[in-house]
Parts: C-alpha cells; sequence; structure tokens
C-alpha cells in the first residue's frame, strides 16, 4: 500500500512540474510530445489523433484543466501496444480529478481496449481512496471507436465528446 501511495504521489508530483511549464512550452509539449505521429501522411487534412482530441476536448465541459500529457508522462498510465501509430492523451495535470481524453490511432482495436481497461481499473484502484468521489467518473467513462481509432472519455458528460469524435471521423 506504501508502494501504491508512493506511486501516485510521484505521478501527481510529475503532472504538478509539467502543468507549471510556461505557455510557449506547454504548446510545444502538446503539439510534440502528446502526440505520437507516424509521418506517413501525405495529407495535410487527415485527422491526427492530437488533432482528434483537441476538438473532443474544446467540445467537453471540465471540472478542471485538462491538458495535453507529455510523451514522458503516459507511459506512467498506459502500456502503449506496438500496435499504436499515433496517439494523444489529454488529463487534469494536478490529479484533482479523473478528467480524460484520449486517443489512439491502431491496427488492433482489441489489444487498445484491453489497455484502456486496465488503465481504467488503475485509476480507480488510485481514486478510491484518494478522491472517492471521482470514481463515478470512471465508472461512467466512455470507450469510442471508428475505424482505426479507439478514443476514451473520462467526464461528468461524454455525450460531448462523443459527438466531436463522431463528427470529426464521419462515423
Amino acid at each position: 500500500m506504501k508502494k501504491l501511495m508512493a506511486a501516485v504521489l510521484a505521478a501527481m508530483m510529475v503532472l504538478s512540474l509539467s502543468a507549471c511549464s510556461s505557455d510557449s512550452d506547454q504548446g510545444e509539449s502538446s503539439s510534440s510530445t502528446a502526440s505520437q505521429n507516424s509521418s506517413s501522411s501525405s495529407q495535410a487534412s487527415e485527422v491526427t489523433a492530437d488533432s482528434l482530441a483537441q476538438k473532443m476536448v474544446e467540445a467537453t465541459t471540465f471540472n478542471d484543466e485538462v491538458i495535453a500529457i507529455s510523451a514522458d508522462v503516459v507511459p506512467n498510465y498506459y502500456t502503449i501496444p506496438d500496435s499504436v501509430e499515433d496517439y494523444a492523451v489529454y488529463m487534469c495535470p494536478t490529479g484533482a480529478t479523473v478528467e480524460e481524453i484520449s486517443v489512439f490511432r491502431t491496427s488492433d482495436a482489441a489489444a487498445v481496449e484491453e489497455m484502456i481497461q486496465t488503465h481504467l481499473d488503475a485509476r480507480k484502484t488510485e481514486y478510491e481512496s484518494y478522491r472517492p468521489d471521482e470514481v463515478k467518473k470512471l465508472d461512467g467513462a466512455a470507450v469510442v471507436k471508428s475505424g482505426d481509432y479507439v478514443a476514451v472519455i473520462i467526464a461528468d458528460d461524454t455525450a460531448a465528446a462523443e459527438a466531436a469524435f463522431e463528427a470529426e471521423l464521419g462515423a
């Protein structure tokens, strides 16, 4: 239990420090490190995980700020399978809420759904003792799929983000 609490506190400290970066640093990290792009796209109009996640974040009302999490921090929350070609993770940087929108482009949706379930279970375990009032958001998390994209939405109301996901992908 002490190791779990130490890990949770360490993760919260990392998120808190990343939230303290300057606006220019934050802009760079949200465009270059939160999204791991495979540069095989020749069309500028192609949807990326980050652009899709941004649209979903803009459409959703959160109780706290939600920002792009750097690629260095993402492994604290997800074990990204090799089948994932592109991803973007947006979370509350302080850990005060579980609110999140994460988008994954993958060739294996089942592996990503399993990864998401593992993530939700771990977050639930963390928040049951830390912020039990946040667990209901995890219980109501929405996982949506369209084509090569799988997204998880953790918020009080997931409908707006789901609609943005569908609108952006033409689902």
